[in-house]
């Protein structure tokens, strides 16, 4: 693919003019507030940025945000072609690719570039490198925010490599954020804390950036691990050390790693954190019990690179990722469902990606488009909102089209359904505090779901009204002629 690990990634990145460096900003909120800045009001594509000489820190110890911010990012990280990234294509390329994958094991080797340095006991402090404090309500500031987090399941002996936010307590303590239905809280809970045994758990930072891609992911399925995908999308294992303290497979290229232990009771206040759809939803500013890390050694290339993420009211620096990855994820169930004439899915930014969701399709039959659209509502598991369904001339990813089916085409009475009852979680920022408490980890909470069919009648489809706009054979014919005029003015398609 081009790439074996984050730094040498970066260099391609670098030469492609999608990398800027920034020297002097502070990890106290501004390092973070660029960030926010540029990716909310910015222009496309955004880059990476890489900041250094951070205020009390040590020259080459630096941050890196926004890794995969990027059409063409994404597509270097998941070796589908660069030539053309628009969105709905690279999102039809990724999902080819995807189809096609097949398990690749990691390879254990016996050393690599994160032992180049490791603190253990009274050398630990995980404020030596330079953790940011993202938002003016965050109380802590966050280790883990665009990290992998590593944990066996003790039964049947599979990898989890999955994103839970990662608060800082102290020097030698983190605090771990996974939110209930999630593998690693299933594992956290069901499988060590309900037995009363002690975790082991590592958390990886500055991964190679197809292992950040799947740690990210809503639909690997349980008793897979990201280890052996990220392996399929490469073409090649990902080289993982035995850790010494935990006997988890941590990256042998990853920039930080941290090994430690999760123990049943041992509970700390985390949060509040502004979380990835804009809100503080957890309990608001209340902070909540969560388990406690210690920290028994922390690994490190010299001169680290600790990745972050920066979440807040979208756009922010990952959900153009989460739009990909979710897009393709729901086509890929409607797929393994047997659902014909799917021609395109485009999970809105604005939306989180997963929570407004369009698919295109062309009707076969009657009833299709509400078939389609009550599947697909259910992805992702935990949070679903708006699902609408339009037809073949639509293209999902153009909202002011989608609006326009919606608006002219759906007989509200009958094309809007609303599924109560479905599984939610306390992530969900329309649910109130006091509910959230009641429910506290349980996964009784409940949420609606909304599918919206913006489809013509197919009773009628061939008698509709005819449609006021330039045909494909005359926009080729004026494009041709006028393109010098034109090329400036246009959106490109």
């Amino acid at each position: 693919m081009g790439f074996t690990d984050l730094r040498d990634w970066l260099e391609g990145i670098q030469k492609h003019g999608d990398l800027k460096q920034v020297n002097g900003a502070n990890w106290e909120l501004e390092m973070s507030s660029m960030v926010e800045l540029i990716y909310r009001e910015g222009k496309d594509p955004k880059p990476a940025l890489i900041f250094d000489e951070i205020p009390g820190y040590p020259k080459g110890f630096r941050t890196l945000f926004g890794m995969l911010g990027s059409t063409w990012r994404i597509a270097k990280t998941l070796g589908v072609p660069e030539d053309n990234v628009s969105p709905l294509v690279l999102a039809d390329n990724w999902y080819k690719k995807s189809k096609e994958l097949s398990g690749v094991p990691p390879q254990f080797v016996k050393t690599g570039p994160v032992l180049e340095n490791t603190d253990t006991g009274d050398k630990i402090d995980i404020l030596k490198f330079p953790v940011p404090r993202f938002h003016e309500h965050d109380e802590n500031r966050y280790f883990g925010t665009s990290h992998a987090v590593i944990q066996k399941d003790p039964d049947e002996g599979w990898v989890n490599v999955g994103t839970y936010r990662v608060m800082v307590v102290d020097r030698n303590k983190l605090a771990l954020h996974a939110v209930p239905g999630k593998h690693g809280n299933i594992i956290e809970y069901e499988k060590y804390f309900g037995r009363r045994k002690e975790m082991p758990i590592a958390i990886a930072t500055g991964l190679d950036p197809v292992l950040w891609w799947l740690a990210c992911q809503k639909d690997t399925p349980w008793g897979t691990s990201e280890y052996d995908t990220a392996g399929a999308i490469k073409g090649e294992p990902i080289k993982v050390i035995k850790g010494e303290y935990t006997g988890l497979p941590i990256p042998a290229n990853a920039e930080i790693v941290v090994e430690g232990e999760c123990y049943p009771g041992e509970f700390v206040d985390e949060g509040p954190f502004g979380e990835w759809h804009g809100y503080y939803a957890n309990r608001g500013l209340k902070k909540v019990p969560e388990p406690v890390i210690r920290v028994k050694a922390v690994h490190y290339r010299n001169n680290p690179i600790l990745t972050c993420s920066q979440p807040g009211v979208p756009p922010h620096t990952f959900s153009l990722m989460l739009t990909v990855a979710d897009s393709v994820a729901i086509r890929r169930r409607l797929e393994s469902f047997g659902i014909p004439g799917i021609k395109g899915v485009w999970g809105y930014y604005t939306g989180c990606g997963g929570l407004f969701n369009v698919i295109s399709i062309k009707q076969l039959y009657s009833g299709h488009a509400k078939q389609v659209g009550m599947i697909a509502s259910q992805y992702p598991a935990e949070m679903g909102a708006y699902t609408v369904v339009v037809e073949e001339d639509i293209d999902p990813s153009n909202l002011e089209e989608v609006l326009w089916a919606m608006v002219t085409r759906s007989r509200l009475d009958r094309s809007i359904h609303i599924i109560p009852d479905c599984h939610t979680n306390n992530v969900h920022p329309a649910i109130p505090p006091d509910e959230k408490m009641r429910e506290g980890k349980s996964r009784l909470l409940t949420s609606a779901r909304v599918v919206i069919d913006a489809c013509r009648d197919l009773s009628w489809k061939d008698e509709w009204y005819p449609i006021a706009r330039i045909s494909p054979e005359l926009r080729s014919q004026i494009i041709g002629k006028w393109e010098t005029f034109l090329s400036d003015l246009l959106r490109k398609r």
